[in-house]
């Protein structure tokens, strides 16, 4: 008879661990984006199409990680709109 390995717990696992009261149903954990809210429409279409970042990867509208928002690779944002940072050494 083989042995068993031992399951790791999962993030899904440390959700359901946790009290009611203090469940969200989305944030972080160990810095990764979740969303195990019922998924809508305006999520999914801020996910996917948000003209209000420039950020290409973004968090799941449902689920752990990330998605792509395809509006800036589409319209990239112009030179005055992108902030400058001043670079350090």
């Amino acid at each position: 008879m083989a042995k068993r390995k031992k399951k790791h717990p999962t993030p899904g696992d440390v959700l359901v661990l946790m009290p009611k009261d203090q469940r969200t149903w989305h944030g972080t954990l160990f810095n990764i984006p979740y969303d195990f809210r019922w998924p809508t429409i305006e999520r999914l279409r801020k996910t996917f199409w948000n003209k209000g970042t420039a950020r290409v990867l973004v968090p799941q509208f449902f689920g752990m990680g990330w998605s792509i928002n395809f509006y800036p690779l589409i319209h990239p944002p112009t030179a005055e709109h992108i902030s400058e940072t001043p670079v350090t050494k």
